[in-house]
């Protein structure tokens, strides 16, 4: 199965637990989509692990960092934004 698709992604951020969409394309080991609206940079791919960046705007400027691995329908991981680090979950729609 790829990360191709769409999924409902819940974090933990520091105002509590937040949604967003993420929509996710491969092309080998090329990871491309945008979360929440936003384009992720520097996307990969290598078997079950995945990580991109995005530059977020809302609720601030900011750049973070994911880093997870998917199972299937369902993925899990690590949000890294500035000196904070959140965990998220999310399955595909």
């Amino acid at each position: 199965m790829t990360l191709d698709g769409t999924w409902a992604i819940t974090y933990q951020g520091p105002t509590g637990d937040k949604q967003a969409d993420l929509v996710l394309s491969t092309d080998g080991t090329t990871l491309t989509g945008t979360f929440d609206g936003t384009p992720i940079d520097d996307g990969e791919v290598h078997g079950a692990d995945f990580s991109y960046t995005a530059k977020l705007t809302s609720p601030a400027k900011i750049k973070v960092k994911t880093t997870g691995t998917f199972d299937g329908d369902t993925m899990s991981g690590k949000v890294k934004a500035a000196f904070m680090t959140f965990s998220f979950s999310g399955k595909r729609r």
